[in-house]
């Protein structure tokens, strides 16, 4: 079925050429669907990209604002190395600067979405509560002592073992971190990480204990450790306040999708688009 756009068609290969360019990632999200009405979904998905892409293409050509020489250069060495030696270069010229020039089209769309409001971060964050969701976590500190060419594990080890006694004898652990560890940084705070961003050994000590603990010494590939727990969170709802910047970027750019596709409607409200 021909398609024309303010009067321009669309060719039958350009709809299935889109077609199959969707066509692994449809059928994975619309797997259990029956084969017939997916297939029938595909291709109307397929003819309604094609219509944006012309959409967009009209658009890109009736913009007389010239395109960034180095911009365009650059675009186009990377399209001819993409493209191989047998490539028309003005033809490959011609269609790097139209797609340079509809990514400056979408690219101002999005840019007039408005900044979010607190309320409308909020309900963001309540609509899509399972993206802000986190496994089980640790918040740890560690102090290590490293064995490598220059210190064996003997050296590595009496260094631990002095290290542990200036805890026992009641040193502030972030104290004894930043003058003692091989890691001195932050008293060697490692921050928040769930199951399986450790070795092995530090795994199998670090959730074993409690906050407030502090671990006996260990050994890993890397040297000896001591390792404090100091707070642990179960997995479930991150609260608000610790991913509002996350929800707020991510609220950020739904606008900024919103108001994309806001773009793509006034062109097709004003296109005559003819399916016969």
């Amino acid at each position: 079925m021909p398609i024309t756009v303010n009067g321009q068609p669309i060719e039958d290969e350009a709809v299935e050429a889109e077609a199959e360019r969707m066509r692994p990632e449809f059928e994975r999200t619309f797997a259990d669907e029956d084969t017939a009405e997916r297939e029938a979904r595909l291709q109307q998905w397929a003819r309604e990209n094609a219509i944006e892409r012309m959409l967009l293409e009209q658009a890109a050509r009736a913009d007389d604002e010239p395109t960034p020489e180095e911009q365009l250069e650059q675009a186009l060495e990377q399209a001819k190395r993409q493209a191989g030696e047998t490539v028309d270069e003005a033809e490959l010229r011609e269609d790097v600067e139209l797609n340079l020039k509809i990514q400056r089209l979408l690219q101002r769309a999005a840019e007039g979405a408005p900044e979010p409001t607190d309320e409308q971060v909020r309900a963001f964050y309540e609509a899509n509560r399972d993206g802000f969701r986190a496994p089980e976590r640790v918040h740890a500190a560690h102090i290590v002592m490293h064995v490598d060419a220059d210190t064996p594990p003997e050296v590595a080890e009496a260094k631990i073992r002095e290290a542990r006694g200036r805890l026992e004898a009641g040193e502030d652990f972030a104290k004894v971190a930043d003058t003692a560890s091989d890691c001195q940084d932050a008293g060697g705070d490692l921050g928040w990480f769930p199951r399986g961003h450790m070795v092995e050994e530090f795994e199998n000590t670090i959730w074993k204990m409690q906050p407030g603990e502090t671990s006996d010494i260990f050994a890993t590939r890397f040297g000896w450790h001591i390792v404090k727990m100091i707070d642990k969170k179960p997995e479930g709802l991150v609260p608000l306040e610790e991913v509002e910047d996350l929800a707020r970027e991510r609220a950020q750019q739904q606008l900024r999708d919103q108001a994309v596709e806001a773009y793509l409607d006034s062109l097709r409200e004003g296109a005559a688009v003819v399916e016969a």
